[in-house]
């Protein structure tokens, strides 16, 4: 028996050539025990599987698996694929095995068009804001990603329930390789961002490197090889064990690496060319694209290779899906195997200008491939219902038989299939048509957020409403850690001075650390008259900056001795000057057309909505919604005032200088009607229609802002008289005003208190420990200056590659492309060329929507621009119809899009289009309308014709009358 498996295992790397795997099984793996029962979620599956309809789309090999056993799952991903530029139509293998094999979902979306997060969110099912990877770096694969969320992929949940998980290929941008996630029984996730030569992958806890060889290290043929090793060893020695494999190709993400055998393919291909390319610049977009001017002919000709060297990645991709099913098929698990097909976001190529990229909320960006094959997929259907990359790890869950934790966005696919199989199950037509499922989702949130330094340092505040300062101070002050006097290791303490809780440093220099009892209230009492007497010949602790001060900005010295020498020579002496701090207006390359939009009118609009929708007052602070504002056309280069982004995280979370004009001072209070005027930035007022044409909204309003005027110049008095005194009242010069309790900090100790120091023993472990800390630092800072040169090191190999070739711009995101980028045929061979394709300011949350009657793109952006496009009419959203709508329309469309922004889990998340449900009311009142103009119109000619009968009859009888 001791000879009987090593020969076993001999002959199946001989038949199959199959790769060695650098961990060894462990013994529990070779026994252990499943149960043949279908979950119930599955049940629909149970009951059609004797029935007739079956054989139509295929039947088991036999000796294969019993369907009476939990599926198999495959996840094939690819790294930017588009639909919009018809990448998918080049890829046959892959359309004919799972196109026309199983169902198509057209209307498939990512949430975050952004490598890093979209994978977070394929693994999480959360939106990015409830994960919280904002881009590629900022906590992408980070130490709390792996403690909040890596512990909770669907591969976690499937390992638990008895599957054998596999990965192979690209993970997360910034995974370094130093740990397996949690979940994975095999694991080959590729170290950093996508590559095809020279790369290291963690195979199953060791690093391992590749070259350049393109038998042994071509990236894409190594995870189809890798794969269909791992089913032939879990077909072999763990048959009663499901299987979860994800595929992850670099494919067709750069550098673009073509196999040899496909380096003569798709030249002069032109399907991305489509309306929207080259299509600038664009006066009525967000402001990348407003300066994004018309490509040069060297970046129409980089358009059309690059997108040549993405179609031949794709074959590779092509080829492997033709072998995964061979292999499915050879091992009799093909018809018990489902194999869903995505990418994590779209691409784009010379669309409105811009050369190359993604992180645009457009179709060409966020629109993904979606195929599924699998046991009771009907052959060739075409699903129209909405599905986005948070509902695979619920979808893959249900499969799996495990229930879905309702902390997940996304919703299960699962019952889309189900429907599709019950409505053409005994159909025989090629290409069929799915009936819309009722109460799925209509639409769904894209959103692409980055936290501003600025609101990292507030991120600790409370979410509904912050409290102020004081009151934070005296929440803290009640802790034992901040008790006075201070004690050993105690670093600060609070002390009371009558009005409200101070703050300060713990000193203990050169003398013991001693604290005292209070016994003696007279005591206290002194202590508290000496802080009032100090605290009138101080200022306020507060910083300029939070009462919105605004500092003069720093002016280089060279500009300021060039202003000094001019002033010297042109003005008399005696002038003494004052510098203003400016900086160097940015140079737009491209002119604005001739055509005029009212930009300004849009940021109007987006004021008046944060004034007049009240549920953006109630947005809560989270990981998007809390970012501070830039101006539109400063690209936000300034920081705003602390002053502001205080009051945005209080009052309104989208912008709060839409009423900025209308804040009060406190002890005036106004209430402000809901029909009111809003002050805008730019001077105008915006007014609701009700202040035009009603008496009493108008008198009501003019009081309200009487009221407001009143107190701020009652209080503006008030503060100019604080003033003076703070002017008489000087503190004095020298050591008496270091520090705010500078009279009371050598206040005797009386005989009534009982006070306690410390022996020299503990004084010196304080020492010892204080020492620890200083050296802790210090090495701190010496890593933080390794790596800060590493860095620099860095960039200046960068600048010396190009040769003094400069391609950056403030705040912008440039790439630069040469003749030595690409490493394999075709080359590039037209010279070096610079193009920044991202701004810091195109941050967005947006609303798609998709439904019998409406298709459109809501978007708000974080300069306070608003877009929409109404797809039925303007496929390729080439013009922002944001003024054909009504103000209602924009309302409802900013209560949806502030509830996506604060929804967690998929009761929250999924919603259904308020505004058919409104246009359906009105319908119905107009309708009734006129009903009851016609029931009424009718009911008075009754009346009319009774009271006529009635007058008829009546002198009748008065001639009867008569005549007798």
């Amino acid at each position: 028996m001791s000879f009987t498996k090593p020969l076993l295992l001999f002959i199946v790397l001989i038949e199959f050539k199959t790769p060695v795997f650098s961990r060894r099984t462990s013994p529990e793996d070779y026994f252990s025990h499943e149960t043949d029962v279908l979950p119930d979620q599955l049940s629909w599956l149970s009951n059609r599987r004797k029935s007739s309809e079956y054989s139509s789309y295929g039947t088991p090999r036999s000796g294969g698996r019993s369907l009476n056993k939990n599926p198999n799952i495959i996840l094939v991903m690819t790294d930017d694929q588009d639909v919009e530029l018809g990448s998918l139509n080049f890829m046959p293998k892959t359309l004919r095995i799972l196109g026309e094999g199983g169902a198509r979902f057209p209307n498939a979306y990512v949430t975050t068009p952004m490598c890093c997060p979209s994978r977070s969110s394929m693994l999480t099912g959360l939106y990015v804001h409830n994960h919280n990877v904002y881009t590629n770096n900022d906590n992408c694969s980070s130490s709390k990603w792996q403690q909040e969320h890596e512990t909770r992929t669907f591969a976690a949940y499937l390992s638990n329930a008895g599957y054998r998980t596999a990965y192979f290929g690209k993970y997360l941008n910034e995974y370094n390789g130093n740990y397996i996630p949690p979940g994975w029984r095999e694991w080959a996730g590729l170290i950093r961002n996508s590559r095809f030569y020279n790369y290291t992958i963690n195979m199953n806890g060791k690093k391992i490197k590749h070259g350049d060889d393109y038998y042994q290290d071509y990236y894409p043929d190594l995870i189809a090889n890798d794969s269909v090793a791992f089913l032939r060893q879990s077909k072999q020695f763990f048959s009663k064990k499901p299987v979860m494999l994800v595929m992850s190709f670099p494919s067709p993400h750069g550098p673009e690496n073509a196999a040899p055998q496909h380096q003569h393919l798709f030249h002069n291909i032109t399907t991305h060319r489509t309306p929207s390319w080259d299509y600038a610049p664009n006066k009525d977009k967000q402001w990348l694209l407003r300066y994004t001017g018309k490509m040069e002919p060297i970046h129409m000709k980089f358009t059309d290779v690059l997108h040549t060297k993405r179609l031949q990645t794709l074959q590779s991709v092509d080829d492997a899906i033709e072998k995964l099913y061979n292999e499915l098929k050879y091992l009799g698990e093909l018809e018990n195997t489902y194999i869903f097909y995505t990418s994590d976001h779209g691409y784009h190529l010379g669309q409105f200008g811009l050369v190359k990229g993604k992180s645009q909320p457009f179709e060409f960006d966020v629109r993904v491939p979606f195929l599924v094959r699998g046991p009771f997929v009907p052959k060739g259907v075409r699903i129209s219902d909405i599905v986005i990359n948070v509902d695979l790890a619920p979808t893959f869950l249900e499969l799996g038989g495990v229930e879905v934790p309702k902390h997940m966005d996304g919703k299960s696919i699962v019952p889309l299939l189900k429907d599709a199989y019950e409505q053409f199950s005994k159909s025989k037509e090629v290409s069929k048509e799915v009936r819309p499922k009722k109460g799925w989702r209509e639409s769904f949130l894209i959103e692409r957020g980055k936290l501003t330094k600025l609101y990292k340092d507030l991120d600790s505040l409370p979410t509904v409403k912050p409290m102020k300062k004081r009151q934070l101070i005296a929440g803290n002050c009640g802790k034992s850690e901040y008790s006075s006097p201070c004690k050993p290791y105690q670093t600060w303490e609070c002390l009371h001075d009558g009005q409200r809780w101070r703050v300060r440093k713990c000193r203990n220099k050169k003398k013991k650390n001693c604290w005292c009892e209070d016994d003696d209230d007279g005591v206290f009492a002194e202590y508290i008259s000496r802080a009032l007497d100090t605290k009138q010949h101080l200022q306020s602790d507060i910083p300029s900056d939070f009462l919105g001060i605004e500092g003069k900005k720093a002016m280089k010295p060279q500009e300021r001795r060039l202003q000094r020498k001019f002033l010297k020579e042109h003005v008399n002496q005696g002038f003494r000057p004052i510098f203003i701090g400016s900086r160097r207006k940015r140079e737009i390359l491209v002119s604005r057309p001739d055509e005029y939009f009212d930009i300004n009118g849009v940021i109007g609009l987006s004021h008046w909505l944060d004034f007049t929708v009240k549920d953006s007052a109630q947005l809560q602070v989270n990981s998007s919604a809390g970012l501070v504002w830039f101006y539109d056309d400063d690209l936000g280069m300034g920081i705003p005032e602390y002053e502001n982004s205080l009051d945005q995280n209080i009052e309104h979370k989208i912008s709060v200088r839409s009423v900025s004009k209308l804040v009060q001072p406190s002890g005036y209070e106004a209430t402000f009607h809901p029909h009111g005027c809003v002050a805008l930035s730019n001077n105008s007022v915006i007014c609701v229609d009700p202040v035009y044409y009603d008496k009493k909204s108008w008198r009501m309003n003019k009081n309200q802002l009487d009221v407001v005027i009143k107190g701020l110049k009652s209080k503006l008095y008030e503060l100019k008289g604080l003033r003076r005194q703070l002017q008489k009242k000087r503190p004095p010069t020298g050591d008496e005003s270091s520090g705010y309790f500078t009279q009371v900090k050598d206040y005797p100790v009386t005989s009534g208190r009982r006070c306690h120091c410390d022996d020299e023993e503990e004084q010196h472990s304080l020492k010892a420990w204080r020492t620890g800390q200083r050296e802790a630092r210090r090495v701190a800072r010496q890593q933080k200056q390794e790596a800060r040169l590493k860095k620099k090191e860095k960039k200046n190999r960068r600048k010396a590659k190009y040769k003094g070739f400069e391609c950056n711009a403030a705040k912008m995101n440039c790439f630069t492309h040469d003749d030595k980028h690409w490493k394999t045929p075709p080359y590039w061979t037209y010279g070096p060329f610079c193009f920044c394709q991202n701004s810091n300011n195109n941050t967005y949350w947006c609303l798609r929507t998709i439904n019998s009657t409406h298709n459109f793109l809501y978007c708000e952006f974080v300069t306070g621009f608003i877009i929409y496009f109404d797809l039925r009419s303007d496929p390729y959203q080439l013009r922002n119809a944001v003024y054909d709508l009504e103000l209602f329309k924009l309302q409802d469309m900013r209560r949806q899009l502030n509830q996506l922004r604060r929804c967690k889990g998929a009761e929250e998340c999924t919603i259904k289009s308020q505004l058919q449900d409104q246009e359906r009311l009105e319908d119905h009142i107009s309708s009734y309308s006129s009903r009851f103009s016609v029931f009424r119109s009718s009911e008075i000619r009754r009346r009319q014709h009774k009271q006529e009968k009635d007058r008829l009859l009546l002198s009748s009888n008065k001639r009867t009358n008569l005549a007798n």
